[in-house]
Parts: structure tokens; sequence; C-alpha cells
């Protein structure tokens, strides 16, 4: 990690020559291996499976890069010139989901970006996967290597010394790490709020597994409705899980909380992918 972290800290690189249409071709290639090598990647899967029981739907892969190479497809009228710009190099630190890490990948493509990906150990090998797939698709194609991999990053401030701009998504306990110098994207943190002790067992349960998948998951105990309201909607940033059987309860919720809202749902019946088209592109607010 050393050598690779001092050569995406000291070293620049560009696209040279670069193709009009390279990264539409880029993008095709990326679905084609997401398909020929599914098995590869489905005991990549296994492998995190017995240690983090985290359950991958495969065809997720397979929406994602469709729904951009159809976004390409529309906007596609700016192409690459030709010539030698230096690429922008961004960190990010989240939690390792591999939906983010595949995300990240290809919008570095689309958005000619270097990235250091400090992913902590959560499906190591299911990201380390990815990330080496589509780093070959690249060489292949006569293209630097966009992607790093880490597990953790213990040179920060090289980091903030350099101005390296730095994306947090999700995890928010990375944040004093970076002495504020980040930009920070949430994804898919939670707030639960268990008014009936009869759905307790419910409120549990999906607080289990946001725990073991690594989703940020932060369960209220007021017992005072309006402080709870109050509460929720200050952390704008997170998903709100209402857990209660009194209809008129039902109905303040959802007139008064202005997050995102479940109520008596399991939020994870299916997984939000909700990291923005445009994430390598924001800019910190002053």
């Amino acid at each position: 990690m050393d050598i690779e972290f001092q050569e995406f800290l000291n070293k620049d690189i560009g696209y040279g020559n670069t193709l009009k249409n390279k990264k539409m071709k880029l993008l095709n290639e990326i679905k084609e291996s997401i398909k020929k090598d599914k098995q590869f990647l489905e005991q990549a899967t296994d492998i995190d499976f017995k240690k983090w029981k985290k359950k991958i739907d495969f065809d997720i892969f397979s929406n994602i890069i469709d729904e951009y190479i159809e976004t390409e497809k529309k906007n596609h009228t700016a192409m690459l010139e030709e010539g030698n710009s230096q690429i922008e190099k961004i960190v990010i630190s989240y939690y390792g989901n591999p939906y983010v890490t595949f995300i990240l990948c290809i919008q570095a493509i689309i958005n000619q970006k270097q990235l250091l990906l400090e992913a902590g150990e959560f499906m190591l090998s299911t990201n380390t996967f990815i990330i080496n797939m589509i780093n070959q698709i690249l060489q292949e194609n006569h293209l630097p290597k966009l992607l790093t991999h880490c597990i953790e990053i213990v040179e920060e401030k090289s980091i903030i010394e350099k101005e390296i701009k730095t994306i947090i998504i999700g995890a928010t306990q990375n944040k004093a790490k970076y002495l504020g110098k980040y930009i920070y994207i949430p994804y898919n943190n939670y707030i639960i709020y268990c008014v009936d002790e009869e759905l307790e067992e419910l409120s549990n349960s999906i607080y289990d597994y946001a725990f073991n998948n690594f989703f940020e998951a932060e369960v209220l105990f007021e017992e005072d409705i309006e402080e709870a309201i109050e509460i929720i909607n200050l952390k704008k940033d997170c998903i709100a899980v209402i857990l209660t059987k009194d209809i008129n309860l039902q109905n303040l919720f959802k007139e008064r909380i202005q997050n995102k809202l479940y109520i008596n749902e399991n939020p994870f019946v299916k997984e939000e992918i909700n990291i923005p088209v445009n994430c390598l592109e924001i800019k910190k607010e002053k």
C-alpha cells in the first residue's frame, strides 16, 4: 500500500492521446466483463459472505452500468480532445459497500478522475475484484490505472497538505480524521424511532442489519414525540424509520418529518443506491 499511496500522492497522470469515444468503449467493456466474469465475481462475494453475511444482487451491477451507458449516450456531445491534460486526484473515504465502489469506478472514467478508495475491510474480496477488473480494462486500452484501493489511509496529513480533494461518503466517523478538509455525501444513514414496544423486535433487526452491513444507524429513545420529530428533522442527511401502530401518530410523522421516511417497514428489503451521478464533481462549500 505504501508504494501505491506514494504513487497516487506524487505521480501525476494524463490521458495522452485519448480517442473521442473512449468513455463509451470502456463502459461497454465493463458491461461485458460483468457478464463474462460473473462466476469470478460470485467467488469473491462468496468469500466475503462467510465473514460479513452481505448478499449481493448481481443484477444491480448490470443495472448501474446500463443506466450510466444510457446517460452517456444522451450527453455524449462534449467529446474528449487529444492531449495530455492532468487528471484530478480525489480521495474517497467510505465503508466499502461494493455498489458504491462500482459506481465510483464508473464515475472515475466518465469524469476522468484518479481515485484513492479508502474502503475499510468490509467486502474486501468483492471490492478488490471490481477495482482490479476496471483497472485491467483501462490498461488494455492503453490508459493509466485510475483506481487505487486501500483499507485505511494512515498518512492523511499528506492528503491534507497537498490539498487533495477528499470526499467522505456515509462514513461520518471519518470526518475528524480529515480535519474539516472534506466534502460529505450521505449514503443510507438511518435514524430509527420505535414508539410501540411490540415493534422493538423489528427495530432491533433493522439496527442489526444496518450494523452488520456498515450502514450508520442511530436509535432514538426519546419518549416525547415532539422532541423526537425535532431531532430527526435536524439530521437532514438521515433516512427516518418510524415504528408505530398508532394511525394518528403515523399521519403526524408523515406531515412533520422532512426526511425520507419509512413507517413500519424494513428499509433494507431493497437497498437504495443513492449516490449522486455527479459525486466526483461536487465542490466544497465555502
